[in-house]
């Protein structure tokens, strides 16, 4: 009988990295949980950077919409331009203030209590 103690002493003496080989199971799982944690959210993939595309396609969507709606615009104007010349003569007249015979023509961009400057003309005096 004191052989026998005397051999599971030696055993559990004999092999000290057993008694600590939780720990360093342990510890090594501890360490590769942090790496993982910090990749996660530091990383290429990371919380980060997902917010920074999210927020970056949000951006580029909104882009989009607005040039869509202006295609659309576009798209309605070279309609109304290729149903007739109506469009021409209103687009010419829009543009270059052009008058018909007989129409008379109100300009309100001027003012008469100033001599027929425009409001705001002498600001720059």
């Amino acid at each position: 009988m004191i052989g026998g103690m005397s051999r599971r002493r030696e055993t559990v003496e004999g092999a000290p990295w057993r008694r600590h080989h939780g720990l360093a199971v342990l510890c090594g799982m501890g360490a590769l949980a942090l790496l993982l944690l910090v990749l996660s959210v530091f990383g290429d993939q990371g919380i980060f950077k997902i917010r920074g595309l999210a927020r970056d396609r949000q951006m580029l969507e909104g882009k989009v919409a607005e040039v869509e709606r202006e295609n659309e615009a576009l798209r309605r104007r070279l309609r109304d331009v290729g149903e007739g010349r109506s469009s021409y003569e209103l687009a010419a007249r829009e543009k270059l203030g052009l008058v018909k015979p007989g129409e008379i023509v109100y300009d309100f961009r001027s003012d008469p209590l100033r001599g027929g400057q425009a409001p705001g003309a002498d600001a720059g005096r």
